[in-house]
This record gives C-alpha cells, sequence and structure tokens, in this order.
C-alpha cells in the first residue's frame, strides 16, 4: 500500500495587506515564494504528530476557522476573573499587541471584544482599545482598517514606543512606558504564547515580556535588548512590572495559547506569575520540535516573503530569529551565549550566537522595516527581487545600511533564487512567507527534514525539554 504523503502542497501563505503607510505590496510582488518550481508545505504535525488540535486556525486545512469556541472560552475565563478593582464610570486601558492581530487576526480581536464587553457589562466601566505599537509601525499592516478595529471597539489608537513616555520607578533605577498605554486608572493585559526572541527571553517570565519592550518606551527597550546581558534581559520587564505605578492600574491578563497551527485554548488569571508559570512548560513542549528541527539544516537560502522584518519573518508559526539562532541552544540556561550582531571568526567557540552558517544566502520578496538589522547585511549575501522592494529597503531609516549589501536587484524571484543557489552551492530552500503550521520548503529539504525528525523528536522529548523544564522548577 501507498504510504500518504506528508506534505500539504494545497496549504497556502496568508495574502498580502495594505500597510499603515500606504504600501501596497500585493501590487509590488509577482510572485510568492511559494509558487517556485519543487516548493511543498512540510506541515509541524508531521514533525510532531502529537501537537494539541486547535480550536481556531487561520486555515482550514489546520483546524476550525469558526470562532464560537474562541468566544466561548473567552467568556469563561472572563466570568472566573475578579475584576472588583474597577470602579463604576472610571476609564480602563485594553492593551494590544499587533503580534497577535498578525498571528492569530480575528481569534485575538475576538478576545479583545469579550474582555472589552464584558468590563463594561460587569463593572460599568468605560474601556477604550490602545495598540502597543511597534519600531516598525508604519510599515505594519494597517490593522485598525483590516479588522474595522474602530466600529468594533470605538475608541482606538495606535501608541507607538516614540511617543511621550512616563517615568516609572523600579528596583533597578527610573525605566520609561508609553504614555498613552497606562493614562487610565486601570490596564489589562493581552498575549499570544509564540517563540519569538526566545534567546531574550528564554522562557523565564515570558508573559512580562511586553512590559520591557511592547508596553516600554524606546530607551528601557534598548536597556531591556543590550543592557543586562545573557538570561536577564527579563529583569527589565520584571522591574517594570512590579513597579508601584503598574500595580496600581494592573488588572489581570487574558491571553490566547497557541501553537504553530493556531489557537489551543484561551488562558486568564488576575496573577501574572501564576498564569506564566502554567503556561511556560507548554509552550516549549509546543515549540521545541520547530525550533530544533531548523538546527539539522545543513544548508539553504532563506527567501523573506512576509510582513515580518526579517528577524520577524515567519515559518512553521516561529519567527526567523530561531533560524538564525538555531546552532545555538539559547533555551539552556547553563548557556551563557550572548546574541551578536558581528559574530567573527575569532570568536570564542559558544560565546555569541546569531550567525547560523547553514544559511548561504538570503532571498528578499517582500519584508517589511523597521528594525536595525546589520548583522543580516553584513552577514550573509543578499539579494532583493525588484527595483520598488530594493528601494523601501534602501530608504528604511533603521536600515541606512543596507546599500553595505551591496545586493544584486533581479528582475523575478526565480532569477533571484536560482543566483542564490548556484552561488551558495545548494539546493535547498526555506520560505520565511507566515504560512502557518508549516515550513515553506523545497521538496528535497522537506524529505531531509522529515528523514531527522524521529532523531530529533526523541532528543526533544528524552534531553532538551527534561532539562529545560528542570532548569525553571517546572517538572
Amino acid at each position: 500500500m501507498a504510504m500518504l504523503s506528508p506534505f500539504m502542497d494545497a496549504l497556502r501563505p496568508p495574502a498580502f495587506h495594505r500597510t499603515w503607510n500606504k504600501r501596497e505590496p500585493a501590487k509590488v510582488v509577482a510572485m510568492r515564494a511559494a509558487d517556485l518550481p519543487g516548493m511543498t508545505a512540510l506541515p509541524i504535525r508531521a514533525l510532531m504528530p502529537d501537537l494539541p488540535q486547535t480550536i481556531w486556525s487561520e486555515d482550514a486545512l489546520l483546524g476550525p476557522t469558526n470562532l464560537d469556541e474562541v468566544r466561548r472560552q473567552a467568556q469563561a475565563k472572563a466570568d472566573t476573573m475578579d475584576w472588583s478593582k474597577i470602579e463604576p464610570g472610571r476609564m480602563v486601558n485594553l492593551l494590544a499587541n499587533p503580534h497577535g492581530l498578525q498571528l492569530c487576526g480575528e481569534a485575538y480581536v475576538t478576545m479583545l471584544e469579550v474582555i472589552a464587553e464584558h468590563v463594561k457589562k460587569t463593572c460599568g466601566a468605560k474601556v477604550r482599545l490602545r495598540i502597543a505599537e511597534s519600531m516598525g509601525h508604519i510599515e505594519n499592516p494597517d490593522w485598525v482598517k483590516i479588522y474595522r478595529l474602530e466600529e468594533r471597539f470605538g475608541d482606538v489608537e495606535e501608541c507607538p514606543q516614540i511617543g511621550a513616555g512616563t517615568k516609572v520607578g523600579t528596583k533597578l533605577g527610573d525605566m520609561y512606558v508609553t504614555k498613552k498605554l497606562f493614562d487610565a486608572p486601570y490596564f489589562i493585559h493581552t498575549h499570544v504564547t509564540e517563540m519569538r526572541e526566545g534567546y531574550l527571553h528564554r522562557m523565564m517570565d515570558r508573559l512580562m515580556k511586553p512590559f520591557g519592550m511592547a508596553y516600554a518606551r524606546l530607551e528601557s527597550r534598548s536597556a531591556y535588548h543590550f543592557g543586562f546581558g545573557p538570561r536577564t534581559g527579563q529583569i527589565v520587564s520584571r522591574c517594570i512590572f512590579e513597579s508601584d505605578f503598574i500595580q496600581q492600574r494592573y488588572v489581570g491578563t487574558m491571553v490566547l495559547d497557541t501553537t504553530s497551527e493556531g489557537v489551543v485554548s484561551v488562558e486568564a488569571d488576575n496573577d501574572l506569575k501564576a498564569l506564566d508559570r502554567r503556561l511556560a512548560a507548554g509552550i516549549m513542549r509546543n515549540y521545541a520540535m520547530a525550533m530544533k528541527i531548523l538546527g539539522e539544516i545543513e544548508d539553504c537560502v532563506v527567501v523573506f516573503d512576509d510582513h515580518g522584518c526579517g528577524v520577524y519573518c515567519y515559518a512553521g508559526g516561529i519567527a526567523f530569529d530561531n533560524m538564525l539562532c538555531a546552532d545555538i541552544d539559547f533555551m539552556d540556561l547553563d548557556n551563557l551565549s550572548l546574541l551578536a550582531a558581528d559574530r567573527h571568526e575569532s570568536s570564542e567557540p559558544g560565546l555569541t550566537m546569531g550567525k547560523n552558517n547553514a544559511i548561504k544566502a538570503i532571498v528578499i520578496n517582500y519584508m517589511a522595516g523597521g528594525v536595525p538589522q546589520p548583522w543580516l547585511w553584513d552577514n550573509y549575501p543578499i539579494h532583493v527581487v525588484g527595483d520598488t522592494v530594493n528601494r523601501w529597503m534602501l530608504n528604511d531609516p533603521s536600515n541606512y545600511h543596507f546599500d553595505r549589501a551591496k545586493a544584486p536587484v533581479w528582475s523575478t524571484l526565480n532569477e533571484a533564487v536560482a543566483a542564490a543557489c548556484r552561488d551558495g552551492g545548494t539546493e535547498n530552500i526555506i520560505v520565511f512567507d507566515r504560512t502557518p503550521g508549516a515550513f515553506r520548503v523545497s521538496r528535497k529539504l522537506g524529505e531531509h527534514l522529515m528523514s531527522r525528525a524521529p532523531q530529533v523528536r526523541d532528543k526533544v522529548e528524552n534531553e532538551f525539554l527534561p532539562k529545560w523544564l528542570r532548569q525553571r522548577g517546572l517538572t
């Protein structure tokens, strides 16, 4: 009897959106990387069959797309939470994050709607939606229009981290948060549990991360990134969250618990530390296989074909930063490796991460700007598809150094990928196009990853996960 193929050729990447600064990548990108000859989608479930089932997925090939169960679970969690801190007639800021909108779409908006309606109905309070925008704010999709947020929530504002700040006294000294996120008597924190920037947070106080990143003003966000060395960036987030200023206003947290395929449950608690501990082991289990299989790629060309900005382009439900650091076990708390923007050949082994030598070239079909990434332009051959995308890259204020890449500009994606593969001496291609639940890969690379999956799964289950859990007191 013939074996069923593990591949899902019918799985498509999400469509491009109009961006906040009115760019139209869908009109500029002539061909998606999924349409390159010989490409396929390798499902994460083929690599990890016991992945939890979703209650919502973006694509019907991966699970239910109906929002009823998300709404039911969100309401059930809202019913169990303590909202007594909120006084009638007072204002509540409901904090949202663009990563939630990008990764979980209508499921995330549905959760926000349930929270807003519940608080207005049971507390007699006013609720306004505040979106904690990132460094690449103007190049993000225009989520407010895409999801009709003003129609659905009324008072909505996007709050970038370069806006006015509020000084917050912490155990580390004064930090700054974005003023408009915390200018109400109360706020509610929301999140999605996915594995982005694991090399920074190391799954320590994961759900507190926005307090040092998305909710922090630029100077305190920079302290998170660069000021405290390996494993300790979360000190900034934790100290801001534990400050009197935040605790006086904090009400509770609701999150979408996710896998690469979509949402598996809605979780909530007034105690953020308890919620974080409750979810941490599951997050590591759900994403470990996707993270570790990337380390089995021996050589490849990477294609960016996503709204993310380079390291935040997604494949298989995880960001490119996981592949960039795939040669290091950054989840091991005994590992002191730091992310290094420029890892030179004489660096001491094991002290830095962030240059994966399996990556032979990067092709930019489309990516957003907004985040400085000189380590990409300096360490890898770069190829660009089309004059318009090249102009966008050259004129990104955050990547003024992009011209150092001396990237050739190709008329078509086929030409760019062929040149990158030829010069890099590889046939393997992996595409970061935000296809949920699967890696977009060339067939030969997909077959290689499938052949390595049993050994990787064994190491994940018997070596990596037990150690990670033990180190965090989660066994």
